[in-house]
């Protein structure tokens, strides 16, 4: 289990209950189906986190990922979490966190914001 940063312990069972607290906002119908489409069976990595001392780690929660652009969503508490646990990057050997503009309040809006999406965001929509 990881320690969330309320001392808590994160387990699978309430990052799956995030992520379907997530997509059951969603009223988009089109988006909420691209994000079903994309999930995986949840799992967490320690994920490099650029800000730190050399070779920091953070463990960020694996929740979807689209192939054709290999880019993967996670939930994460730590890093640029709790204010923006939702993000996106690369996976890889030196995978990262990234910067602060690919992290989000919802899991709505990282997906809106990357390149597995190729809809239109509603009339008046606004990021969190």
């Amino acid at each position: 289990m990881i320690q969330a940063l309320d001392g808590m312990p994160i387990t699978l069972a309430g990052v799956k209950s995030l992520l379907d607290t997530e997509i059951a906002r969603i009223t988009q119908p089109d988006l909420a189906m691209r994000i079903r489409e994309l999930l995986v069976p949840i799992r967490c990595e320690q994920v490099g986190w650029d800000y730190g001392a050399s070779g920091q780690t953070y463990p960020c929660w694996i929740v979807a990922h689209d192939p054709e652009t290999n880019l993967t969503f996670s939930y994460s508490e730590h890093g640029f979490g709790p204010s923006y646990p939702w993000g996106m990057f690369w996976p890889g050997p030196e995978q990262s966190m990234g910067m602060d503009n690919c992290w989000y309040l919802s899991l709505e809006d990282v997906v809106r914001e990357s390149v597995a999406w190729h809809g239109e965001s509603p009339p008046g929509y606004e990021f969190g």
